[in-house]
């Protein structure tokens, strides 16, 4: 199994929106072939290329699908473990979640590669509320529960680990 390192990024606006990103990969799916059948939300990032540490994919990430940069970074808060298929390839995905804020709001697609042109849907600032009443699919799936103890400043000192 190809283990799949994976920078994401809780990136926070001044009004403590959290930045999530629509997409639908129909390559995508769990480990008995089933593809969700609908779009969902996850928080920016993707693979760590060799060499890099989890902090310079976050940033590289950030400023690939939102054009944004200089972002105040600060440390791993999560990570979660999960096993996808991906184009019928099986995956170890290891995330890491770091914490990020950002005055600019302003997003731009001009980074995106290919796939992510065919893949992404939206992007889209939310609200804790927000997060709380929606319907649609959110991963990680525990990001709700999590998320309140962050925007209160409760910054754990090592990285906890959520649920996928």
């Amino acid at each position: 199994m190809h283990l799949r390192k994976t920078a994401r990024v809780l990136l926070l606006d001044r009004q403590d929106r959290l930045l999530l990103i629509r997409m639908h990969d129909p390559n995508v799916s769990d480990m008995a072939g089933k593809v969700l059948p609908q779009a969902y939300w996850v928080t920016i990032g993707g693979e760590m290329e060799p060499g890099e540490d989890i902090a310079t994919a976050a940033r590289r990430e950030l400023l690939e699908e939102t054009g944004l940069a200089g972002a105040e970074f600060g440390p791993v808060v999560w990570t979660t473990e999960r096993v996808l298929c991906v184009h019928g390839k099986s995956r170890l995905l290891q995330e890491s979640f770091i914490l990020a804020r950002t005055d600019a709001t302003d997003l731009n697609r001009s980074g995106w590669t290919a796939l992510e042109r065919e893949v992404i849907q939206d992007m889209k600032w939310w609200t804790l509320d927000e997060l709380r009443s929606t319907t649609e699919t959110i991963f990680p799936t525990s990001l709700v529960q999590h998320l309140p103890a962050l925007l209160a400043g409760d910054i754990p000192a090592s990285p906890l680990e959520i649920a996928p």
